[in-house]
């Protein structure tokens, strides 16, 4: 499952951020894929940075993480890289 989530994520998104990173974070005796980047953003003859996290799920469960899980991580992943979106894999 993870392969494939990768692949498909870097398919429909991968080619939008200047650089990104595949991570898992260890939640609930489990492990939680996530990837985190950045990306340019041009507006106004300006190039601004923005950080990009989203979350994809369980590396070995394609079980959906429900609105409790999601918070937890949500405020792990802030704290842990200081980003304030965080986003989730709805596919």
């Amino acid at each position: 499952m993870t392969e494939e989530l990768k692949r498909k994520w870097e398919e429909w998104y991968g080619d939008m951020l200047d650089s990104y990173q595949w991570n898992e974070l260890d939640y609930n005796d489990k492990k939680v894929l996530y990837v985190c980047g950045t990306t340019v953003i041009e507006s106004d003859g300006r190039s601004l940075c923005a950080d990009v996290l989203q979350v994809m799920g369980y590396t070995d469960s394609e079980r959906r993480l429900n609105d409790v899980e999601q918070k937890e991580i949500t405020e792990l992943l802030r704290g842990m890289h200081g980003v304030h979106n965080v986003s989730f894999w709805m596919e």
